[in-house]
């Protein structure tokens, strides 16, 4: 399923499929939720995932607030944090959560957490695996979450997981990193021949933008929102 203007697509492992009644999706932001493509499309012939567990993907808006991938040191300080800890959990309750691992994975940062919120999805354990990446000028949030009637070990989720986030990743191979104008972005066009209208300069392509300190700048918003 492509997704935003930059047409990020979003496709799970061998067995999931999107659900499209629990899929939102709009120019700036999209989430994507993955399930059993038996149970989804009510097809026993449907294929059936190895693992059965909840996917859900969530894809932020573009920004030119700095990209995941040169943050990743500070991630694991930020998500132990009472502003990290809150942003984590559903009901907005630090309290809540409990990181319980974390680890990097190339460009990818893997968080293992337990969020006992008690607005939780339902049908679904606390503890959940999530990955997130950069995908084209966007990030992506991937996670992995186990069915109350079925217990994941580590190794099960964490494998479930890193094969989603290849998965996506091979997916969006030619999505630049710059993101595509919307409709409404696109300035009005100008009668270049028209002498009232004077030329607007491009921006130098190596000004250099300064970038505050990563929780000021929406990073986090824009992975968790």
């Amino acid at each position: 399923m492509a997704v935003t203007t930059d047409r990020i697509v979003i496709s799970g492992p061998d067995g999931f499929c999107v659900d499209p009644t629990a899929t939102r999706d709009s120019s700036d932001t999209s989430f994507v939720l993955l399930g059993n493509c038996a149970a989804i499309s009510n097809s026993r012939r449907a294929a059936q995932p190895a693992t059965p567990a909840v996917l859900t993907a969530t894809v932020s808006a573009p920004s030119a607030e700095g990209r995941l991938s040169d943050s990743l040191q500070q991630l694991d300080g930020f998500f132990r944090s009472d502003e990290g800890l809150t942003l984590l959990s559903r009901s907005g309750d630090p309290a809540q959560v409990t990181i319980l691992d974390t680890a990097l994975d190339g460009g990818v940062f893997l968080l293992h957490a337990d969020d006992t919120s008690a607005d939780a999805i339902s049908g679904v354990q606390s503890e959940y695996w999530r990955a997130y990446l950069d995908v084209g000028p966007r990030i992506a949030t991937l996670s992995v979450l186990s069915l109350e009637e079925r217990n994941l070990t580590r190794e099960e989720s964490l494998s479930l997981l890193l094969n989603f986030v290849r998965v996506v990743q091979g997916a969006n191979l030619d999505v630049p990193i710059t993101a595509a104008p919307s409709q409404q972005e696109q300035p009005p066009q100008s009668d270049p021949t028209d002498p009232s209208v004077a030329p607007v300069p491009a921006a130098p392509r190596n000004l250099r933008l300064d970038i505050p300190a990563l929780w000021n700048v929406g990073l986090f918003r824009r992975i968790l929102g």
